[in-house]
């Protein structure tokens, strides 16, 4: 079996049972520093096989308190077919994301190869002329007896030829060679590299690399995971690297509830070191390693492709065909999806966002320190608890056994800064976070401007639609604000972000206003003679903000909503740091390289798409079963930077995607299969639409 063949072997997945994490002896790395790992927490033993429902149950959570796409003014469709059931993420393992990269190339874990470095292929002979004659023929010493060993003097070469006489040796037999200084002399020694050889020289194998020689000075691979975020794989990768886990840089962050393929970058750690290290973490993978001159940024890709399976499909073929059809034809509206604005419907990011562009700086303290009901957290519940009762920063953030929250750097800028100073506190939290609950109440008032738009005036292009000026558009991609963290539909933009999200590369966080200030599209307004030439798939509406152009008949829209909140149309205030310029999103998304099938399979976990690692092993892919009871559908497409994948789903099935129906889809389905066998339409009478809306 070759290395990369056991790599695999060593790591299967499929049935693998979990490591005792009580027997591991897992390392806290830079504690001085403030730092502590996550790869410490409970929680790192998986089940592949939850549902939505069972999902709901293990939290503990009341989905009467989540949230709903009618609470973010998500409302609207553009398709007039009938839609149909299904239910999305029944597992896991129905939900595949693989980044497209500047290039327009997918990223897919096909190997495990370690890159050659140059000096291992090199050709003894080219060598041969760069050395002198009786060096040449010392080394061939090595060559005729291996077990032998020599002493080169070499104290008038200079550093270029000593690496030459090195390279030579370490490839003429398995031999530890270092230069040394005796009597201010300079010598090469070369020694046999056994274990039954003694060492008199005390010289050690050098596994130093020399990164000037190779491509670069950073070595970028893919990631591929499942049921782990980003965030969570990258710190324990980084546990078991001795290194801190924000040197890793990577364009986006990705789900835990899917298979996702990533690229990652990391300065001057060799292949084989992050292979090793990965070899432990349960239900993560690495490969396709190069090396690279320079780092990964965020917003560096541009999109995702996913390959998604909807089970219980309730639905004529038919019916099926015209909702794919208008898909493809149409698209669907680019809704800002429910990952956005957080869980807890008490609590959603945009109401923090609105509470600091009022400038309500305690508010917006209070909202991120606020109980949530059903927290798993116990400690970080009861520092919740404790600050909403008390208003003691101290004594909560005594409760915080990881101080790698958000909460828990609040409650820190609280002690620091004193409650006299809020806006000293809040500067505590990463500028990242701070960007994305502000982002959230722009994204929330999109959605509900583009809801009224589509409603008011249907799918036909108007007079004073905006549309992208083409020569602005050449160098552009939609919406500059492209925030690392809404890269992917599977982002999970939640109630508590670990602070290690962050890069500190300066380079890779630039995000937002400064992107924005330095590549801003400029737009036109239609007039009637330019209706001919447009359509709606090519008309954007702007984010509230200082910079931007507002549609003739949306401005009081704009103004009216933004009135509410006691907030004007330019955002704009005192504290630069939470002021908008603005951008502009398009209306509508029309998925690239869309295809789709139906499938039946007859168990219900039966899997119905091969992951990257699947296929590197060769595994079958998932057949049609034609006996099977169970219809599933199966859906290929490319979606931009930025675009929600469930939204697209939304606009095929006319139905809500939020956890709540989903959950009680996948409950009354459940109900359905035990209490009798009835046929496929008995089964599919809890699909109505209309009954759904009623949940």
């Amino acid at each position: 079996m070759s290395a990369d063949n056991t790599v695999l072997a060593s790591k299967s997945f499929a049935g693998q049972k979990h490591r005792n994490n009580k027997n591991r002896n897992i390392r806290r790395l830079g504690q001085k520093g403030g730092y502590q790992n996550n790869s410490d927490r409970r929680g790192f033993k998986r089940n592949f096989e939850q549902s939505p429902g069972e999902t709901a149950k293990r939290n503990k959570l009341d989905v009467g308190n989540r949230l709903k796409e009618c609470d973010l003014g998500i409302t609207e469709y553009i398709g007039k077919h009938p839609g149909f059931s299904a239910i999305i993420k029944e597992r896991y393992t129905d939900f595949h994301v693989n980044e497209i990269d500047l290039d327009g190339q997918v990223a897919k874990l096909t190997h495990q190869d370690i890159p050659s470095d140059p000096d291992d292929n090199v050709n003894i002979e080219d060598l041969r002329t760069m050395v002198s004659s009786a060096i040449w023929d010392q080394l061939q010493v090595l060559k005729e007896n291996p077990s032998e060993s020599i002493q080169i003097d070499v104290t008038n070469i200079d550093k270029a030829e000593r690496r030459i006489i090195h390279t030579i040796a370490q490839n003429l037999a398995n031999v530890i060679s270092q230069t040394t200084v005796e009597d201010d002399k300079k010598f090469i020694t070369i020694i046999p590299h056994t274990k039954n050889i003694k060492n008199d020289h005390k010289i050690r194998k050098d596994n130093r690399v020399d990164w000037k020689r190779r491509d670069g000075d950073y070595c970028h691979f893919l990631l591929h995971k499942v049921n782990m975020d980003t965030i969570d794989t990258l710190n324990q990768l980084a546990t078991n690297l001795r290194i801190r886990p924000n040197n890793f840089a990577y364009s986006g962050t990705k789900d835990r509830r899917a298979w996702t393929t990533q690229w990652v970058s990391l300065r001057r750690v060799d292949a084989r070191d992050i292979l090793r290290a990965c070899k432990s973490i349960h239900g993560a993978y690495v490969g396709n390693f190069k090396y690279a001159k320079n780092s990964l940024k965020l917003g560096m890709l541009r999109g995702n492709q996913f390959k998604i399976a909807l089970r219980n499909v309730c639905g004529t073929d038919e019916e099926i065909e015209q909702a794919m059809t208008s898909l493809r034809d149409n698209g669907f509206i680019n809704y800002y999806g429910l990952q956005r604005f957080g869980t807890v419907a008490s609590i959603p990011t945009h109401e923090i966002g609105k509470r600091l562009l009022q400038g309500k700086w305690h508010e917006a303290i209070e909202l991120i320190l606020k109980p949530r009901p059903g927290e798993q957290d116990k400690e970080l519940a009861e520092a919740r608890q404790i600050y909403a009762e008390t208003k003691d920063a101290h004594a909560a953030y005594a409760k915080i056994k990881r101080i790698d929250k958000i909460e828990a750097r609040l409650l820190k800028g609280l002690q620091i800064s004193g409650e006299k100073n809020p806006l000293g506190a809040l500067d505590s939290i990463p500028r990242n976070i701070r960007l994305m609950y502000i982002h959230a109440y722009q994204s929330f008032v999109w959605n509900r401007v583009v809801s009224r738009r589509i409603k008011q005036f249907g799918t036909n292009v108007i007079v004073g639609d905006l549309v992208y000026d083409k020569q602005s558009q050449e160098n552009i991609t939609d919406e500059t604000t492209n925030y690392s963290l809404n890269d992917s539909d599977d982002v999970r933009e939640t109630d508590v972000i670990s602070i290690e999200e962050i890069n500190t590369d300066p380079a890779a966080n630039k995000t937002s206003e400064e992107s924005l200030d330095q590549n801003f599209s400029t737009v036109k307004s239609l007039k009637e003679e330019d209706l001919p030439n447009y359509t709606l798939a090519d008309v954007v509406m702007p984010q509230p903000g200082w910079k931007v152009t507002y549609p003739s008949y949306a401005k009081a829209w704009y103004d009216e909503f933004l009135a509410k909140d006691e907030l004007t149309t330019d955002l704009k205030q005192n504290n630069k740091k939470y002021s908008l310029s603005g951008a502009y999103r398009k209306i509508l998304q029309i998925p690239m390289e869309l295809s789709w099938k139906i499938m039946h399979y007859k168990e219900k976990h039966d899997n119905l798409i091969l992951s990257d690692i699947d296929e590197m092993r060769k595994l079958v892919s998932p057949q049609n079963n034609p006996d099977g009871k169970n219809k599933a559908l199966i859906i290929e497409m490319c979606l931009e930077s930025s675009t929600y994948a469930t939204m697209a789903l939304r606009e095929i099935l006319k139905n809500d995607t939020s956890a709540e129906t989903q959950v009680a889809l996948s409950a009354s389905y459940n109900t359905e299969n035990v209490q009798s066998s009835t046929s496929t339409v008995d089964k599919c009478n809890y699909t109505n639409s209309t009954e759904i809306e009623k949940i």
